[in-house]
């Protein structure tokens, strides 16, 4: 049995946010609706969850609603709702269970069990869009924030010489080295950890689809991982959030290159110019 805790968002909370609570605790995905989010718990994590999640919403003043779904009827509910997308012609991002597209540059297999990461919401789309900006032959490329690793599968395609896949939720690391196999990369290392794994290794091209306050709070730590005349490319936040990300990636000496918007998300490439930071 699947156990499905609605919680609607608290007022005037950040979404993502708020979603990413539950990234700590072990239950099989976490998805954002519009005006809620869904927990989905089955029998066996209910006990350790359960407390949790009434914890969540007594601190930020929201409330729960249960529904149950059957195992059986789990499956077929997500695979009708991931259908595949094709992103400006290159790209085409599809599960197991459709048709392959060989007219397309890059086919990317996903089963995202849950993690963040299907090409789907705007930010991922954006990313995606914008990382055919760039140059990644030959590149060192980190995925901060990787979920399901569909950015770091990319980079390998478009022809980046390694890739680190970092993430700080098991349960990604483990959906990553899955699709990793799918896609029968050859370049990625997935590393389950916070930033500060990185410790002193530096890269070329930055990828990180993360929330607004990550960005901000870690802006030193991604600037200073980034190679001379790197490339940082984020996403995560709303467009009235922007500023925000743009005057502290100035602070460290990160000039925008490039800002796209799709459907009040936002998404910027910064450039690390000859200085040191």
């Amino acid at each position: 049995m699947i156990n499905i805790y609605s919680i609607p968002y608290p007022h005037q909370f950040d979404k993502e946010e708020f979603a990413g609570l539950f990234s700590v605790i072990d239950v099989d995905g976490v998805e954002e609706k519009e005006d809620k989010i869904e927990v989905y718990i089955n029998d066996s994590q209910l006990a350790a969850a359960l407390p949790y999640i009434e914890d969540v919403c007594q601190i930020y003043n929201t409330t729960f609603t249960k529904s149950e779904l059957e195992n059986k009827n789990w499956n077929a509910q997500w695979e009708s709702s991931f259908q595949p997308i094709l992103i400006d012609d290159e790209v085409y991002v599809r599960a197991t269970f459709h048709p392959e597209n060989k007219a397309v540059k890059h086919e990317i297999i996903i089963e995202p069990k849950m993690s963040f990461g299907t090409g789907h919401h705007p930010t991922t789309t954006q990313m995606i869009k914008n990382m055919h900006l760039l140059d990644f032959k030959d590149k060192t490329v980190l995925d901060c924030g990787s979920g399901t690793g569909i950015l770091a599968i990319l980079a390998e395609k478009l022809g980046a010489q390694s890739c680190i896949a970092l993430d700080n939720d098991e349960w990604c690391y483990r959906n990553c080295m899955e699709n990793m196999q799918l896609n029968h990369t050859q370049k990625i290392q997935p590393e389950i950890g916070g930033i500060e794994k990185i410790n002193h290794r530096t890269f070329d091209i930055i990828l990180a689809n993360i929330h607004r306050n990550f960005l901000v709070e870690n802006m030193h730590l991604l600037a200073s991982a980034l190679n001379a005349n790197g490339f940082l490319i984020v996403s995560g936040f709303y467009s009235e959030d922007a500023k925000q990300v743009l005057n502290k990636a100035l602070e460290h000496h990160l000039i925008a290159t490039y800002h796209t918007h799709l459907h009040n998300w936002d998404c910027i490439v910064f450039n690390k110019k000859n200085v040191n930071v």
